[in-house]
């Protein structure tokens, strides 16, 4: 089965080494073990690099990869600042030593963590982390530390006295529509809301860095990595297409630097008009034993801000479906002549961002069974190559869609 990832196409049997025929293959090998350093929501705890556990999981290689995102809210200026925990293999010392970050007096952190490996589960000082149900339940690709605090001192900060805390308009897109959030129909996959945009620098001996301005210039040769992310993909390649803007903070690693993250888009998702896509109990990481969860649901939308439920039919699939059947199709074929020129975040998945889009919604309706629920084929599909890449896409929509709603 291949499962669809917020931002590229990833096989779970992809990531397996190239077996000699004495090797065994390891069944485990992606679902990474990530140890959580002391006291992570300090300045010291937020410096202290997080350690990738041998085994199953190896940050040199793309699709093991694990990223960690912070997002520190202030609440005094009721301001906000990023900054990005580095990740390093078991083992191994960073290629240069993480920033120390100066925190406001009374600063409230969250940590989001995202993955291109199979999935994550936290180990070490995880006292104020959500991974899932149990370690033995979790959500996949994602896990969250203080997430939902944060998320509450912004609301608190925000009915509170001494002025609102400014999350800007979504603004107007190239068409002069609304931009879109990660909480669009027309953005959303099967497993949406999910990632991070954290990005690390690799040395060619493995050893890994800050993306900062000073780091590049001091390593000199590096690759650059980011996290598969829905995050990503609005605010670095859908936004600057649309000529949208995403929702920005300071960066807590060097001067005059904004950074988005998963934590900024969802506050700017709150602005999302209906529809508003809300995690449905149907999306593959609040499944439970493949079986659907009232528990797990609310679990991971507290870590995104989302509104929590009382019964599952008010996460209800068919209603995601329909609306996602509805508003995804039209929106990607009317952005269609603005993104068909801007590179594929995956040139294994698809020949340019279009024709990502569309095998990207294509591959999520089957794998939210949005086809069994509605007994309806998707309204995309894609023409591929020799190598399976998609290089067209098709737009099938019988309904017309009434001017102006997307």
């Amino acid at each position: 089965m291949v499962k669809v990832t917020s931002f590229i196409l990833l096989s779970l049997s992809a990531s397996l080494l190239t077996l000699t025929s004495d090797a065994k293959p390891n069944p485990n090998l992606g679902a990474c073990f990530l140890n959580v350093p002391k006291n992570p929501l300090t300045a010291e705890g937020l410096a202290k690099p997080y350690i990738l556990k041998k085994g199953n999981c190896d940050q040199t290689i793309a699709d093991q990869q694990v990223f960690v995102e912070a997002t520190v809210f202030d609440v005094d200026t009721k301001t906000f600042s990023v900054y990005h925990p580095l990740v390093i293999n078991e083992g191994t010392k960073p290629a240069i030593a993480p920033i120390v970050p100066k925190l406001p007096k009374n600063a409230i952190i969250g940590l989001w963590f995202g993955a291109n490996s199979q999935s994550i589960t936290l180990t070490g000082d995880i006292k104020d982390c959500v991974n899932g149900l149990s370690s033995t339940d979790i959500f996949g690709q994602v896990a969250f530390c203080n997430a939902h605090k944060f998320f509450q001192a912004v609301q608190l900060a925000n009915d509170g006295a001494g002025g609102k805390v400014i999350i800007p308009p979504l603004g107007k897109d190239i068409d002069g529509k609304v931009c879109p959030t990660t909480r669009h129909f027309g953005i959303i996959d099967q497993d949406q809301s999910d990632n991070v945009i954290t990005t690390y620098l690799q040395t060619k001996k493995g050893h890994f860095a800050q993306a900062t301005k000073a780091n590049r210039k001091k390593l000199g040769k590096f690759t650059e990595f980011s996290n598969g992310s829905d995050n990503a993909l609005v605010a670095d390649l859908l936004d600057p297409a649309l000529h949208c803007t995403p929702f920005k903070a300071r960066s807590l690693m060097e001067p005059n630097v904004l950074l988005g993250s998963m934590a900024l888009n969802e506050l700017h998702a709150s602005r999302q008009q209906p529809p508003i896509a809300l995690i449905p109990y149907s999306d593959p990481m609040v499944l439970s034993n493949n079986k659907p969860s009232l528990e797990k649901v609310n679990a991971y939308r507290r870590g995104v801000n989302q509104h929590l439920i009382t019964k599952l039919s008010q996460a209800s699939p068919k209603a995601y479906c329909t609306n996602y059947g509805a508003v995804a199709p039209p929106y990607i074929e009317r952005i269609g002549k603005h993104i068909v020129n801007f590179p594929s975040p995956d040139a294994g998945a698809a020949n340019n961002l279009l024709t990502f889009m569309g095998q990207r919604y294509a591959a999520s309706w089957v794998n939210l069974g949005c086809d069994k629920i509605l007994k309806k084929t998707s309204d995309i599909t894609v023409t591929t190559d020799k190598q399976g890449v998609a290089i067209k896409v098709h737009f099938h929509q019988s309904k017309p869609i009434k001017k102006g709603s997307f």
